[in-house]
């Protein structure tokens, strides 16, 4: 959505009127957002900040899409998760735990939380033996400055130490 309805905190040009057009001739729509760090209700709210009514309903997250993914793989599995509240919700509200010591998946979205302690953990984790899962496949993402490291980008350290054997000096 972003860069698509809005940039940061400003709606793009003629999007209130294609919102409306849609409410005005019944359609049905879904945004798609690969950012995992929002719930439906706190896009809904964002865009209600700039002016745009759109039910919630309407939103479906890469949070979402990893929650249904990993409910079909392994419904009733446990994760560790680097994350925000979207991640973090989708994946409670498919019966997905939480887990910090022997999880069967490492699950990485967009989030603040992301320090060199919980990549040195979900690293550790992946080590022994938890599943890598990464809840989109893009290295940046825009922000109103310009770009931010998205989930690829968060994924790859950890990746990249499970593959590879190799010390670079």
């Amino acid at each position: 959505m972003d860069g698509v309805i809005y940039h940061g905190n400003q709606i793009l040009p003629g999007v209130p009127e294609f919102i409306q057009w849609l409410h005005d001739e019944k359609k049905e729509y879904l945004f798609l957002t690969n950012n995992s760090g929002y719930t439906p209700r706190e896009l809904n709210q964002k865009l209600a900040r700039m002016g745009l009514d759109v039910p919630e309903e309407h939103f479906y997250t890469s949070a979402l899409a990893t929650a249904a993914f990993l409910k079909e793989q392994a419904a009733g599995c446990s994760a560790f998760v680097i994350g925000e509240a979207g991640l973090l919700n989708a994946l409670y509200d498919v019966g997905i735990t939480m887990n910090d010591v022997n999880p069967d998946y490492v699950v990485v979205g967009e989030g603040r939380s992301y320090s060199l302690d919980t990549l040195t953990k979900a690293t550790n984790l992946v080590l022994k033996g938890a599943k890598l899962i990464g809840a989109n496949s893009d290295v940046s993402g825009p922000i109103e400055n310009g770009i931010a490291p998205s989930c690829r980008a968060l994924v790859a350290p950890i990746d990249f130490i499970r593959k590879s054997s190799t010390i670079i000096v």
